[in-house]
């Protein structure tokens, strides 16, 4: 299991790295995804960028608890918590018929559906395994076959919207 926790510690570190830079790298960013915010969750216009934020900074918070000396078992528990938070608003999006895109990763045309929900409670069992698992070391050599996975499995899981357009039917 200490392969497995190493591995879901890379895979949310760097998905968390990804989705906290997307909406942090410039004003227009949070802004958008302070507006998605106000969309998605009802949230009242006045408290929008707070919260936006909040989940931007918890977001950013993930990878350093995930790298810093010590358990890591408190980054991988506030990523479970996040992934659940975004669940719900993804299937609360869902069940209002919203048409809001997601901007898990930044700017995205796709509308949040199933395939964002499956993809956070993936992550949530992966994140809710790496807590179970071994804190044990592993070898040098592992550790970046490891890490080298996990950080292809991090690409595809960013570029989820992208690769499904990609393999999507084409219209006639």
């Amino acid at each position: 299991m200490a392969y497995f926790s190493l591995g879901a510690r890379c895979l949310l570190g760097a998905v968390f790295l990804v989705s906290a830079f997307s909406k942090l790298r410039s004003r227009r960013a949070l802004d958008e995804f302070t507006a998605s915010v106000r969309r998605l969750g009802r949230v009242p216009r006045r408290l929008a960028r707070p919260v936006a934020v909040v989940v931007a900074a918890a977001e950013a918070l993930v990878p350093v608890l995930l790298v810093a000396p010590g358990p890591s078992g408190v980054g991988l528990a506030l990523a479970t918590g996040l992934l659940g938070l975004f669940l719900v608003a993804i299937i609360g999006a869902m069940r209002r018929g919203s048409a809001e895109s997601c901007r898990c990763f930044g700017t995205s045309d796709t509308p949040l559906g199933l395939r964002h929900a499956i993809r956070n409670v993936v992550l949530m069992m992966i994140a809710a395994l790496g807590i179970a698992g071994s804190s044990q070391p592993v070898p040098t050599g592992d550790a970046f076959v490891v890490a080298a996975g996990a950080l292809l499995a991090a690409v595809l899981v960013v570029m989820l919207d992208d690769l499904m357009d990609l393999l999507a039917p084409i219209p006639r």
